[in-house]
């Protein structure tokens, strides 16, 4: 190997770890949920996705082991090869149906599904509008597409005004921005997308099966034809339903034509059908019962009370994503390794995730906490505050 290739290599992680931006990697020793075990210690899990328990749920448990006996563990292919399973197609099928849309697509993941799609769907001659701090994938997703594009503050509507000579206008947002927490207003950009006859392209990871009704951003596509050509709507399945995955959905029409053009889509291997039969029974349970959602926002509003009552600053957000932002990389990483030694499992987020001088813990709050875990977790973190680490 070049020698000079590993002395850059060497140079860039020597120089990210003075920078206190070294990423390192832990190994889970259990099932995802509110507790887990990392080097033969219990720690209360504050940093997980699987908000409404679904991983470890045992009926989405027993479904996988029954699918598996079935299909078998790996999908073998692409989706259009030997890949797509009965699964894919009954999965499909209910994401649409339940978020009143006329058609779904799975693909291996979000990333995926947002680096394929954009790009698909966009071309040289058109202009795209996305949020400043929309996620990564977003992000690679816009720039790949080689359109237009234009950065707007973060939680504004974009001017459409001067925008001219262009095949296609796509605004590109979250609907819960996954560092911040907080929901964007889907009403006015809306809005502004049906008045400019435009397209809008919305990561719904966060919000779907969690916010509002429980379906997110997805119900906006139940609202009619009008909104069909107009809407489009990406979801995970490794929050809510606790599994791997991530669907478009959108038109009958759109939806044909990210088969033939998404690359991220046609030239992947299918998601499992494990993962596949474990998204279908987190679905039925989401549907079935609404008791999971009610507990998760009972803990969040307990925490948010609690953590203000204790004099914690915390950012304006009702969603399971809590951010609590100390600004140095060195200071967040005192404060994520005094919080581990604890008990709590967090870590610490630092640029690029987020932009310069916003190194945070990011705290999830998930239906598998009590009480009595995020009242100690504000006591601990009362207590790094106070111990100026």
């Amino acid at each position: 190997m070049s020698a000079g290739f590993l002395r850059r290599v060497s140079r860039q992680i020597s120089d990210l770890t003075e920078r206190n931006l070294l990423r390192t990697l832990d190994e889970r020793r259990s099932r995802q949920g509110g507790r887990i075990e990392l080097d033969g210690r219990e720690l209360i899990n504050f940093c997980s996705n699987d908000y409404l328990g679904m991983s470890s749920d045992e009926a989405v448990i027993q479904r996988v082991s029954e699918e598996v006996k079935k299909f078998g563990v790996g999908s073998g292919s692409a989706s259009l090869l030997s890949g797509r399973s009965s699964l894919h197609a009954e999965l499909e099928n209910e994401l649409a149906r339940f978020a009143g849309s006329e058609s779904a697509l799975i693909f291996s993941s979000g990333y995926l599904a947002n680096t394929g799609a954009i790009p698909a769907l966009t071309d040289r001659k058109d202009f795209i509008f996305h949020d400043k701090l929309n996620h990564a994938s977003l992000i690679d997703g816009v720039l790949a597409s080689k359109a237009a594009q234009k950065r707007y503050p973060h939680g504004k509507t974009p001017d459409f005004s001067g925008i001219q000579d262009v095949d296609v206008k796509m605004l590109v947002t979250e609907s819960v921005f996954s560092m911040d927490g907080d929901l964007i207003d889907l009403s006015s950009l809306l809005g502004k997308v049906i008045q400019n006859e435009s397209v809008l392209y919305v990561d719904d990871a966060h919000g779907f099966g969690i916010v509002g009704d429980g379906k997110g951003a997805a119900g906006i596509l139940s609202c009619g034809s009008q909104l069909s050509s107009s809407v489009l709507v990406m979801i995970t399945f490794g929050k809510a339903l606790g599994s791997m995955g991530a669907a478009i959905l959108g038109s009958n029409e759109v939806i044909d034509f990210l088969v033939q053009k998404a690359r991220t889509y046609i030239y992947d291997t299918a998601i499992p059908p494990l993962c596949v039969a474990a998204a279908l029974e987190s679905l039925t349970l989401l549907e079935a019962c609404p008791k999971r959602r009610q507990s998760l926002f009972e803990n969040i509003r307990f925490f948010r009370r609690v953590a203000i009552d204790a004099g914690i600053q915390l950012q304006d957000s009702d969603s399971p994503i809590q951010p609590i932002i100390f600004g140095s990389e060195e200071k967040t990483i005192a404060v994520a390794n005094y919080l581990m030694k604890r008990g709590f499992y967090v870590r610490p987020i630092r640029p690029p995730t987020v932009p310069p001088g916003t190194s945070r813990i990011r705290l999830t709050i998930t239906s598998s906490h009590n009480h009595d875990d995020i009242l100690s977790l504000i006591q601990a973190i009362k207590d790094a505050l106070a111990s100026r680490l």
